[in-house]
């Protein structure tokens, strides 16, 4: 699927964008940058008859900072550990990671792609196996587990008196309240990584969803707001399981339906100059393993704090940017 942008002109560009006006307000001569405390964890679980594994990485606090401009926009995240919450190697093992992620907002359409790595995970539910264990003694480490993921979506928004970018990228501000159905198809493709000297376990994972939520966004005196959204998806997974014992050495391969939600809460402050805020996202897939009766879960959760600025854009930066996509 490809998208071509092409300027309307006339009468009918005049009128849609005054009535979008009353519900928006854009900043397409500013570049919007924001910097985000996020506490997170993509969580791995595996349960069957007898046996349940939910695996967690270690730390869960990173910093993100965006870079916003018009529909284009991109982040970077990092683990620091001078973070209190991220000194617990001892107990929980270490974890490293980075993400990348942009995305387009047009307006109706909107897309995303997101990139992440990360290595090192603990066994959370450690109390099922050492029923004497107690908070304060040391996990279950598998500092070798390794997850690399390309994520992402695309999706319609059926009301363009709804903005997206006001919740996500900033660079609008919804002053109106106003909801819409948002119909999407997601994908992602990752690999789970367990070496190991005498057993180790590689999977090669790829989905595919499609799903129809919505999202309304209720707006107090034009700068304060709360938002909310719930979407749920359906799906198929493919997935490749190889597996080296010793000197045995197998592969499987299997596939399935897949089912996942994902959701939304956050509240703001959208000022004409500062802008800040605090969202908790959360997203589940579930899924059977092969013929088995064992069931994979991934989820994640995080909770985030912004805090953001709206600057004039170099003339360079419009002057490109106009070449470009006009």
């Amino acid at each position: 699927m490809s998208f071509k942008i092409v300027p309307v002109h006339g009468q009918q560009a005049d009128t849609r964008r005054v009535n979008d006006s009353l519900w928006i307000q854009r900043f397409d001569d500013q570049i919007i940058t924001k910097l985000a405390i996020i506490n997170t964890a993509e969580i791995l679980a595996v349960e069957g008859d007898n046996f349940k594994n939910v695996l967690k990485p270690n730390p869960s606090e990173i910093f993100r900072a965006y870079f916003n401009y018009r529909f284009l926009s991109f982040y970077v995240s990092h683990t620091p550990h001078f973070l209190p919450g991220n000194n617990d190697d001892d107990i929980k093992g270490r974890t490293s990671g980075i993400g990348l992620g942009t995305s387009f907002n047009f307006r109706n359409w909107f897309t995303d792609i997101f990139y992440s790595h990360t290595n090192g995970y603990y066994l959370s539910n450690i109390k099922d196996y050492r029923p004497d264990w107690q908070p304060g003694d040391p996990y279950f480490l598998l500092p070798d587990l390794t997850v690399n993921s390309l994520s992402g979506s695309i999706g319609y928004n059926t009301n363009p008196h709804l903005s997206l970018q006001s919740t996500v990228s900033q660079t609008e501000r919804q002053i109106r309240s106003a909801g819409a159905f948002l119909p999407k198809i997601s994908y992602r493709y990752y690999t789970i990584n367990s070496p190991g000297i005498t057993f180790s376990q590689k999977s090669r994972n790829i989905q595919a969803l499609i799903g129809a939520g919505y999202q309304y966004t209720f707006v107090l005196r034009k700068a304060f707001y709360v938002t909310g959204s719930f979407t749920p998806s359906f799906g198929y997974i493919f997935y490749r399981l190889q597996t080296q014992n010793g000197a045995d050495y197998g592969v499987s391969h299997a596939r399935g339906p897949i089912y996942q939600w994902d959701a939304l809460l956050g509240t703001g402050y959208s000022g004409n100059r500062f802008f800040a805020g605090a969202y908790l996202t959360a997203t589940s897939s579930t899924y059977a393993q092969g013929l088995t009766t064992a069931v994979n879960q991934d989820g994640q959760i995080y909770f985030q704090l912004f805090a953001g600025i709206r600057l004039k854009a170099p003339k360079i930066l419009e002057k490109n940017y106009d070449k470009i996509f006009h």
